[in-house]
């Protein structure tokens, strides 16, 4: 399930906050909305279903922080259980891991979750390693 994580410099005190997957639908526009967690926020939500799942992500290579989609279905869960038994089966994805991209720089090594066996440069002071750890789990 989702999960909110901190990102530490262990130099410097530099931190960043990642976290997801987050469920989301799209309006009759297309326009994507937060579905909610670990129910539907609004009745517009449980009509229209779950699209997909997007992270708020952290890019290694140029420090932003962007929200993005990690997995989009091919066609609308009806709830939160069945997207979630669905975020793993590639054959149900019309977005894949290898279309995850930072919007800045174009680097595809985006941090979700605390990496254990990767070290991560601090970008604020590069000499330092950022330690991730856990916080809200959902």
């Amino acid at each position: 399930m989702g999960g909110e994580y901190q990102h530490g410099c262990d130099i410097c005190g530099y931190s960043v906050a990642t976290s997801g997957p987050w469920e989301f639908y799209r309006d009759e526009t297309g326009e994507r909305k937060w579905y909610g967690h670990p129910s539907p926020c609004s009745a517009e939500a449980m009509e229209r279903g779950v699209y997909g799942m997007s992270g708020t992500l952290f890019c290694s290579q140029c420090g932003v922080v962007s929200d993005i989609i990690l997995v989009e279905f091919k066609k609308p869960h009806e709830n939160n259980a069945s997207a979630w038994k669905a975020y793993s089966n590639k054959d149900d994805q019309k977005i894949s891991e290898d279309m995850i991209i930072c919007p800045d720089c174009r680097n595809t090594d985006l941090i979700l979750e605390p990496i254990e066996d990767k070290e991560v440069p601090c970008p604020q002071c590069k000499k330092g390693k950022l330690i991730g750890t856990r916080g809200i789990m959902s």
